[in-house]
């Protein structure tokens, strides 16, 4: 077994291990809360942005009238697009493509990385009231994630052989150097409009390395939860 592999795993046993450590709380748990969310991925290093997107479900648990843990587990995905390359176009030999002055003639090279992931957050929030049952909330905490699917596409690879030139593709955590193991900060501004639904901006700022070369995961989301009160604030 790989030392990556290895430590995605041990990893994501011990965040399991301490989400099942807070069952009890869970089952006494006052607030559930689905949430959806919607927005833009990225690296902090040489990076344009894709789509991102998370599902997941949470319970929170009071710690006063003000402070709150929220334990969550969510499907995110998240990814990345790599600038694009100006590449030599290469015959079916080898050779430079040559236009009809003998200049070799340039083609572009575009890589898109989609990276899917099961994650698990532990946000605290602080809640600021502002009329009945209407809060403004803070939120920040770890978040620990193991990559299970994606999509790596190259298109233009010059350096491939045959129909892989024009377009080549991947899975994500098969390709050297890519890593499954993502963990970081997330924070959150929201405001609880109703009794039930809150709208939030949300951010996720990898403080691991996804790659090799050392970029990291960071996306912002536009997310909308739905809270099951089991009693009244």
């Amino acid at each position: 077994m790989s030392e990556n592999k290895l430590t995605s795993r041990t990893i994501v046993i011990g965040a399991m291990i301490l989400l099942w450590s807070m069952l009890p709380v869970a089952a006494s748990a006052q607030t559930w809360q689905f949430r959806i969310g919607g927005g833009l991925a990225s690296q902090f290093k040489d990076s344009r942005p894709v789509g991102a997107f998370k599902l997941g479900v949470g319970y929170e648990h009071e710690f006063d009238q003000h402070w709150t843990l929220t334990p969550s587990l969510y499907f995110y995905a998240k990814g990345r697009k790599l600038p694009d390359e100006s590449v030599v176009i290469r015959d079916a030999d080898g050779n430079h493509v040559l236009d009809d002055n003998g200049n070799p003639v340039y083609g572009v090279k575009g890589t898109t990385i989609t990276a899917n992931y099961v994650e698990a957050a532990f946000p605290c929030s602080y809640y600021v009231r502002t009329a009945e049952r209407r809060y403004l909330i803070f939120s920040a905490g770890p978040y620990v994630a193991v990559g299970v699917a994606g999509k790596h596409t190259v298109k233009g690879d010059a350096e491939r052989e045959g129909a892989e030139k024009l377009y080549v593709e991947q899975k994500t955590f098969s390709v050297d150097g890519i890593r499954r193991f993502d963990a970081g900060l997330q924070a959150s501004v929201a405001y609880q409009f109703t009794d039930n639904l809150v709208l939030g901006i949300e951010a996720d700022f990898g403080l691991a390395s996804f790659t090799r070369d050392g970029g990291r995961n960071v996306s912002g989301l536009l997310t909308l939860s739905y809270r099951f009160d089991m009693r009244t604030r």
